[in-house]
């Protein structure tokens, strides 16, 4: 029998007792308060966890809300298997921290399609992690060991996702906005035939060669920008204020993303003359922006105060900073998030230049495994690895956690427990803990081809 015990940190509870214990196998159920920092007014809720320690170190984990039938069930058990039955019945993922431990996805939608969120922990939604079987939000593991799990970086991941615009033009075009703060890199993993029927995709990125030529310097050319992006707000907010009138006909919230499908029949109700207004100085408006060719597999690194939009059609991996800043400057939507467009103020650091391809630095290259070094950002870095077939690579990094996602074939992961490797197919992502990169992961190729995963790690 074990006894519940209420705490305020089951980290620390844990701490003070198994650093006394050498040996022997022990369960800890714990409840405690979780203070929800990414939801608004973060409100606490009463979480429940079960832990087993071997040997000094903690192994197994769970956590779930906490329930007073739980508490009971999880005192009565006497070892690991009766807990994961328990858990089991329950849908209820347990998980060793010396293991890999896979991300479950969250889809956010947008209005030119959706975001996948692997890391994302914020008021619109909170990632999960999973056994295979069921899943947990993500904040609710890392708040039991923020320590061991992360070097108490619970609360800053980078932030791993996938950019999935909608295949049509205009529709699936992201904002052309600019970041000061938040770092990101792009990788390409599809293109959509139809939309790009050569098979190159693209990003608006810069400004457009051609069209700087033709102005005295940038602050010429950027004042001409200014100029064609306030006609085109102009003929914007005409249209939003009548597709508003639609959504509230339909009783549709004024900031909810609607289908693509439905926003052009409603555009299709436009005047004809406003229609064709708004081709005409999108057109102009565009035609200041650069077009970086995109292919799958390119790796793209987008700079602070670059102005950017991914095209339809273009799906990406994205790793990026835990910043939410963005000052969006144009769009041929409404802009849900806010109610204006900070073209003004981006146009003050602009940076107008397209960013050259570059040449990824070799970190090391032997016994089948390339490692390049795809970003070296101010908080973290980005590596990736391509792996022949059959090769094995072991993680020889001091950090404080990682992340990976397979790009191409299949790698498996695996900890001190080579029992609780896991196989990771393409977009398939998992964080490796502090305790479990110090004790070894090991990286294998297990498909027939070569292998291509990305690793992020902070610095």
């Amino acid at each position: 029998m074990t006894q519940c015990v209420s705490i305020a940190s089951p980290e620390i509870y844990l701490m003070d007792i198994i650093n006394d214990q050498a040996d022997g196998t022990s369960l800890f159920v714990l409840r405690y308060s979780f203070v929800q920092y990414y939801l608004d007014d973060e409100p606490a809720i009463e979480l429940l966890s079960v832990m087993e320690v071997v040997s000094g170190v903690v192994e197994n984990v769970a956590v779930m809300s906490w329930q007073l039938e739980r508490e009971h069930q999880l005192e009565a058990c006497i070892d690991w298997l009766a807990v994961e039955a328990c858990l089991i019945k329950q849908g209820i993922p347990a998980f060793s921290i010396n293991a890999p431990i896979q991300l479950e996805t969250i889809a956010i939608l947008k209005p030119w399609g959706q975001e996948i969120w692997y890391t994302g922990i914020e008021s619109r939604g909170q990632s999960r992690v999973t056994d295979g079987l069921s899943s947990v939000p993500l904040p609710w593991l890392l708040s039991l060991l923020p320590e061991a799990l992360t070097g108490k970086r619970e609360k800053s991941l980078n932030l791993l996702k996938i950019l999935d615009p909608l295949p049509e033009k205009v529709y699936g075009d992201l904002y052309f906005e600019q970041h000061e703060e938040k770092q990101e890199v792009y990788v390409v993993t599809h293109i959509d035939e139809k939309a790009w029927p050569a098979g190159k995709g693209g990003i608006r990125i810069g400004f457009d060669e051609d069209k700087r030529s033709q102005y005295e310097n940038n602050e010429t050319c950027k004042a001409a920008f200014a100029k064609a992006v306030t006609k085109y707000e102009v003929v914007r907010r005409q249209i939003d204020v009548i597709i508003d009138d639609y959504r509230e006909q339909q009783n549709l919230a004024l900031d909810a993303p609607v289908s693509a499908d439905q926003l052009k029949q409603w555009i299709k109700k436009l005047p004809d003359e406003l229609s064709y207004k708004e081709e005409q100085l999108r057109a102009e408006m565009d035609s200041f922006k650069g077009l970086k060719p995109l292919s799958i597999g390119d790796v793209l690194k987008v700079p602070c105060y670059t102005p950017h939009s991914l095209q339809h059609g273009v799906r990406t991996i994205e790793f990026q900073t835990p910043v939410y800043e963005r000052q969006i400057i144009s769009f041929a939507q409404k802009v849900l998030t806010q109610d204006h467009w900070d073209t003004e103020s981006a146009l003050c650091k602009m940076n107008l230049d397209i960013p050259a391809d570059d040449i990824l630095p070799v970190i090391s290259n032997s016994n089948g495994v390339l490692i390049e070094e795809v970003v070296s950002f101010d908080s973290f870095y980005v590596w990736r690895l391509t792996l022949v077939a059959g090769a094995i690579y072991r993680l020889n990094l001091n950090v404080d956690y990682a992340v990976l996602i397979t790009v191409f074939g299949a790698i498996k992961v695996s900890g001190s427990r080579v029992s609780a490797s896991q196989v990771l197919l393409p977009e398939q992502a998992a964080l490796l803990s502090k305790v479990s990169i110090k004790s070894c992961v090991e990286l294998c190729n297990t498909d027939a081809d070569a292998t291509i995963i990305m690793l992020s790690f902070p610095r």
